[in-house]
C-alpha cells in the first residue's frame, strides 16, 4: 500500500511499471477501480496514457473497452472491484500484478463496498489462482489511517518511517521533496500556504486526521461497556472523576454491557442496538461525544466511533 501526497507520482510509475513489464516479459496488469463510472471517466478519448505517452513514443498505447494494449496486445486489463465477482470462471494466467488506484476513498465523494476487504482477496485469488508471483500493489493519498485495508490487516503505519511491513503487508509513507519544494513555488501552492489543505496536498500529511480527543485511558477508569463495529470490540471506560469517557479495544468480555449496531456484527452474548430509544447506555455514549467529553486511544478508534456514532448523531 503507498501512500504520497498528490501529484506524488503513483500511477505515473505504475503505468510504466505495467507497460516496462510487459515490454521485457510480457506480464499484463490488472488495474483495479472501485466502480465502473471511476474506469469511464479514467479511460474516456484514450486519456489514461497520456501521462506517458512522451516516455513511450515509440509504442502504439491504445484503450479498446476495458483493455490497454500496447503495440496491439492487451497489457493492462481494467476491472471495477464492484462487479469483480463475476469474473470468478475467467483466467488471467500472463497477470503478475494488481494495481488498485485510489483504494482510500475521501469522505462525501463514493463509499466503501460492504466486505470490501473480502472482495478484493477474491479478485486476487480469482487473477493469481496457486501462483505465488503476483503482487498487488494499493494506491492513494494521504487521507486519513482510517480505512478497511488498514482495519482488516490490524496494520498501523509508523509516520516517523516510510516503511511499516507485517507480514506480507507492506505501507510505504513517501513524500517527494523535489515536488513539495517546486509545489510551494507555484501560485497555487502560495494561495493554499499554511491551510491544512497544504499540510494534505503539498506536505503528505492526513488530510482527514488530526489529534483532538486523542488520549489513553487513565488508570482510574472503569469498563462500563463495548460496542462492536465492523469486527472490531470497542470498550468505553468511564472515569468519574475526570469526567471523560475513554475508548480503546479492551474490555471485559464477560461484561453483560456488549452492544452490536449491525446484523454483521451481531454475535452471542451481544444485545442489537438500532436506535438511541433501544438503549441509555448508547444515550449516554452520544451525549458525551456531544459534551466533548470522550477520549480516544489512537486515531482508527476515533474515526471508527465518529463513524458509528454518525448513525445516532445528525
Amino acid at each position: 500500500m503507498v501512500l504520497t501526497n498528490r501529484g506524488g507520482g503513483k500511477t505515473y510509475d505504475c503505468t510504466s511499471w505495467a507497460i516496462d513489464d510487459f515490454k521485457r516479459k510480457g506480464k499484463q496488469a490488472v488495474w483495479v477501480r472501485r466502480y465502473q463510472t471511476e474506469i469511464d471517466e479514467m479511460l474516456g478519448n484514450g486519456k489514461f496514457f497520456d501521462a506517458v505517452r512522451e516516455k513511450y513514443k515509440g509504442l502504439e498505447l491504445k484503450i479498446e473497452g476495458n483493455t490497454g494494449f500496447v503495440n496491439g496486445k492487451p497489457a493492462i486489463f481494467f476491472i471495477a472491484l464492484s462487479t469483480s465477482r463475476q469474473l470468478k470462471s475467467n483466467n488471467f494466467p500472463d497477470v503478475n500484478k494488481i494495481i488498485f488506484d485510489e483504494f482510500i476513498i475521501d469522505k462525501g465523494r463514493i463509499t466503501y463496498l460492504k466486505n470490501e476487504v473480502e472482495v478484493f482477496l477474491d479478485l486476487c485469488e480469482t487473477v493469481f489462482r496457486m501462483r505465488d508471483d503476483g503482487r498487488a500493489v494499493l494506491l492513494a493519498n494521504s487521507v486519513t489511517i482510517v480505512n478497511p485495508y488498514f482495519t482488516f490487516f490490524k496494520i498501523k503505519p509508523d509516520q516517523t518511517k516510510r516503511f511499516t511491513t507485517k507480514g506480507q503487508v507492506c505501507v510505504e509513507l513517501f513524500t517527494d521533496n523535489e515536488f513539495v519544494a517546486a509545489k510551494k513555488n507555484t501560485k497555487f501552492g502560495q494561495l493554499i500556504a499554511g491551510t491544512r489543505y497544504a499540510d494534505y496536498a503539498i506536505d503528505n500529511q492526513w488530510l482527514l486526521d488530526n489529534d483532538t480527543f486523542i488520549q489513553s485511558k487513565t488508570p482510574t477508569a472503569e469498563f462500563r461497556l463495548g460496542i462492536k463495529y465492523m469486527g472490531i470490540m470497542y470498550g468505553f471506560w468511564f472515569d468519574y472523576k475526570q469526567g471523560y469517557i475513554f475508548v480503546n479495544r479492551q474490555y471485559d468480555p464477560s461484561s453483560y454491557r456488549l452492544y452490536s449496531l449491525t446484523r454483521e456484527d451481531h454475535d452471542v452474548n451481544l444485545l442489537l442496538v438500532k436506535s438511541l430509544g433501544q438503549s441509555k447506555a448508547m444515550q449516554m455514549i452520544v451525549t458525551a461525544f456531544q459534551n466533548s467529553l470522550l477520549r480516544f486511544e489512537d486515531m482508527q478508534v476515533k474515526n471508527q466511533v465518529y463513524e458509528f456514532l454518525g448513525h445516532f448523531v445528525r
